[in-house]
C-alpha cells in the first residue's frame, strides 16, 4: 500500500483508493460499488464516469468519513448520495451555469461541496467548489487530480480568500 507522501501521483482507481485510506481514518473507505450501480447512476445522471473515476468507484464506492485534516479532509460520496446542482435549494438558484453539475464530495464540516461537471466532453471532467456564497471555483480538471490536491492538502481545493457574498 503506498504512503501519504507517495499519493501524488497516483493514476489508477486502486491507487486513488489506497492513497485515500493510507490517509484516512480506519475503515473510512467503502466497498466497491458493483457494475449495476455504476451503470445505474451514469444512467440516473445521464453521464458517463469518466475512466479514473469508474476505477475508484469500482474499488471503493466512496467514503464513510473524510481523509484527516492534513490530507484535505475531504469526504468523496457514496453513488446513492449523488444529486445535481439544480436539485439543491441552497444551490441551484445561485449556480445556474452548473446546474447540472453533480455534488460529489465535501470537507468534513459541508462548509462547500464539490461539483463534477460532466458536461463538456466524454472522459472530461471538471471538479468545481460550490458554497452558495461565492462564484464556482475550478478545483481540478480530473477525478484523479481533485484526490491528489486533496492529499496533497492543496490550497486549490479551498475557497479562495475573497469575501463571499
Amino acid at each position: 500500500m503506498p504512503t501519504v507522501s507517495q499519493t501524488t501521483f497516483m493514476n489508477s482507481g486502486r491507487e486513488l483508493t489506497e492513497a485515500l485510506q493510507a490517509a484516512s481514518p480506519q475503515a473510512a473507505i467503502r466497498e466497491p460499488a458493483n457494475a449495476a450501480l455504476v451503470s445505474e447512476t451514469e444512467g440516473r445522471h445521464g453521464i458517463r464516469l469518466p475512466s479514473d473515476m469508474a476505477w475508484f468507484y469500482r474499488s471503493a464506492n466512496g467514503m464513510n468519513w473524510p481523509t484527516e485534516p492534513e490530507h484535505g479532509w475531504i469526504r468523496i460520496w457514496e453513488l446513492e448520495l449523488w444529486r445535481r446542482i439544480r436539485e439543491d435549494p441552497d444551490l441551484g438558484n445561485v449556480y445556474e451555469d452548473l446546474g447540472d453539475a453533480i455534488l460529489m464530495a465535501d470537507p468534513c464540516d459541508e462548509s462547500w461541496w464539490y461539483a463534477a461537471d460532466f458536461s463538456r466532453a466524454p472522459d472530461v471532467l471538471t471538479i468545481h467548489l460550490v458554497d452558495g456564497e461565492r462564484p464556482a471555483k475550478i478545483v481540478a480538471r480530473s477525478f484523479t487530480a481533485f484526490v491528489n490536491a486533496a492529499l496533497a492538502d492543496s490550497a486549490d481545493i479551498y475557497p479562495d480568500t475573497q469575501a463571499a457574498g
